[in-house]
């Protein structure tokens, strides 16, 4: 079986974590637009969408908890695979329906993004490095450089993961602008 390096396991778990526990916040502070956003989606019946709603940032958070804690480390990575795997399918049975125009609710009011097959995609890359997750490190000892290099490394991750989100959010208006231009 491959093990993989404690470093490369540390800084995804730590980008990771980053990533879900800012998506909680985000829907925490507007718990009430996030269950719109649930119900948007047409998935899950109107009656039980609000606890829908209040069950998916809670989830983020443990999983993101779950995914520093080495007793947890790999519980917390299939908890957060199985939330992104529903996450893609009701994002892909809404494009396939043909409704784009409903907000994603990934991150709550504060980053509005309309449906696109980027969602689905940017979620089976973090699926991906879930699985990288949930292999076996090897039991190398972390040395002070290597814990400086989980903190820059994942830092990056996850600015790069908000950057490339802002951009695909903000893609229909750079289009809108660019037709106004021509």
């Amino acid at each position: 079986m491959i093990a993989i390096d404690p470093t490369i396991d540390w800084t995804i778990s730590v980008a990771l974590a980053l990533i879900f526990v800012a998506s909680a916040v985000m829907k925490l502070i507007d718990l009430n637009e996030f269950h719109g956003a649930v119900e948007n989606y047409r998935i899950v019946p109107e009656q039980i969408s609000g606890l829908v709603a209040g069950a998916v940032p809670i989830a983020e958070i443990a999983g993101a908890i779950g995914l520093m804690l080495p007793a947890t480390h790999r519980s917390a990575a299939m908890l957060l695979s199985m939330l992104l795997i529903v996450f893609t399918a009701s994002i892909a049975i809404n494009l396939l329906r043909g409704r784009r125009n409903i907000d994603c609710g990934c991150f709550g009011p504060a980053l509005r993004q309309q449906l696109s097959w980027w969602l689905p995609a940017r979620n089976a890359a973090m699926i991906a490095m879930l699985a990288i997750v949930m292999l076996p490190a090897t039991e190398r000892p972390l040395a002070p450089l290597d814990i400086a290099t989980i903190a820059f490394a994942a830092a990056t991750l996850a600015v790069l993961y908000s950057a490339a989100n802002y951009l695909v959010a903000n893609a229909p208006h750079l289009r809108a602008l660019e037709i106004a231009d021509a």
